[in-house]
This record gives structure tokens, sequence and C-alpha cells, in this order.
């Protein structure tokens, strides 16, 4: 089995290992500090099935913290962004190396799959997820095609998972995205989350992104008893930029229906 081209940490599973979930962390954040996460801990060991993989991100720097002397020039991301507070522009479409940056991410993504696959993990049995970046590029690497992957990789067109999961995230290039979605993508249950709080990722960004993948994906707002099925399902929580138990528990109940026991 080939090497893993990030840092990664673990939680094994504690019993017969039948499926996994892969979870990018957020900027400046790394995959050990997020799989601490308490919560994050109550869930895998109700989940006894599932084994979770959190892979920390390369250093990059970050556009919007130029000159900013409190920020580290270099620091863990998935993605660059141009200004604070985060909002959507189509200037991100016509800008080549924010294009290539996020594909570089999605094959570091791909080769935590593929690795998966490779020991003997169905794709339809691996949920990718993540929280802030780590949901953008999950949404991305989850339910892209071969565009995202750059010209020479048209061998694949996106992956058949058991689900994706964009916690606190939002769609950093919506009409590239929308042009990008694999065949796929209609058919992979998605659970997106958000605080309606937040300040770092406004909710309206958030859902503004979900909202405009309408027209190619079923996008429902708050139904949970749809939760777990093809399409967005959009939560919101009174939360600010992180993760509230209550989120978690719907989290869990996601991965329940998506990655069940009996696989």
């Amino acid at each position: 089995m080939a090497s893993l081209p990030l840092t990664f940490v673990t939680i094994s599973p504690k019993a017969k290992h039948t499926a996994t979930v892969i979870l990018a962390h957020g900027l400046g954040d790394n995959g050990l500090d997020f799989s601490n996460n308490k919560e994050m801990r109550t869930i895998a060991s109700q989940l006894p099935h599932i084994k979770w993989v959190f892979p920390s991100a390369p250093e990059r720097f970050i556009t919007a913290w130029k000159g900013d002397s409190r920020r580290q020039g270099l620091t863990r991301g998935w993605l660059d962004f141009l200004r604070e507070p985060l909002t959507y522009s189509s200037e991100y479409e016509d800008i080549q190396e924010y294009d290539e940056g996020i594909m570089q991410s999605v094959k570091l993504l791909d080769a935590f799959i593929q690795s998966e696959i490779d020991s003997g993990i169905p794709e339809g049995r691996i949920v990718l997820g993540g929280f802030s970046q780590g949901g953008a590029i999950s949404l991305i690497t989850g339910l892209g095609g071969s565009q995202w992957r750059g010209a020479s990789d048209t061998k694949l067109d996106g992956w058949k998972l058991g689900g994706v999961v964009c916690l606190g995230g939002w769609l950093p290039m919506r009409e590239k995205y929308k042009k990008r979605l694999s065949t796929h993508a209609s058919t992979i249950p998605v659970f997106w989350g958000h605080g309606v709080q937040d300040e770092s990722v406004t909710w309206g960004l958030s859902w503004e992104s979900a909202e405009f993948i309408g027209d190619k994906v079923d996008v429902r707002y708050g139904q949970y008893t749809k939760m777990g099925e093809p399409g967005v399902s959009f939560m919101s929580y009174g939360v600010g930029h992180w993760m509230v138990e209550s989120e978690m528990e719907d989290l869990r109940l996601f991965l329940k229906k998506v990655l069940p026991l009996e696989g």
C-alpha cells in the first residue's frame, strides 16, 4: 500500500472495521487537536465499527493575512482565501493559483480515500467531511468530478461515497463547483451543519452556498426525516464558529444511517 502524503491521526474501531470516516480540520488546526474534540470521541465510541482518520493539512500562506503581524506567515490550511471576513467573490473563479491550490488538496484527500479502498473498505462505506475549510474541501473532493483533479486525471469522475459532511463550511468557487460536480453528486447524502452565530463563516454565506447547487442537488433545510438520504440536509445550530453537542448528535444519527453497523 502506498504511503499517505500527509501526517494523520486515527481513532481505531472497537469492533470489526467495516466503515471509515475521514475528517479534515479547519484553518490553523491539525489532525491531532481535531481528533481530541470531546464530542468526536463520544461519537466514535458509539459507532464501534468505524475507523476515524484525521489528516493534517499542509502549511500554506494565506493571502488575507498578508501584512498582519498577529498572524503567522505559514499555517496549516486546505485552501487560500483573499480577505476577511469571508465573502463570496466571483474573482476567485479566475485565479489560477487558487484553483490549483484546491486541486492539490483534493488529490491529498483522494489519497486517503484510495488508501481505505485498498485496505478493503468499499467507496460506499466511506464518509468524507470536515470543519470550516475542511468542510469546504470535503464538498469539493466528495462531490466533485474529474475537473477538480486536473486534465490528466480523466479516469476518475468523482467518488461514490457513503456520505459527505460539511460543518461550518461554504463553497469557495461556486460557478466552477457547479460545473464540476460529479455524475454521482445527486446520489450522495450530505450532512451540512452551521452555527447561526458564526462570524468567521457566516450562516448566510453557508446557506447561500448550499442553495446555489439546489438545481443540481436536492437541498433541504432542517428536515430531520430526510437526513441521510441523497441530497443536502442543511441544519442550523445556536452556536458560533465551532461544533455544538446537538450538532454532533445529529452527525452521529447521520453516520448511523449512511454507515449502518450491518455493513
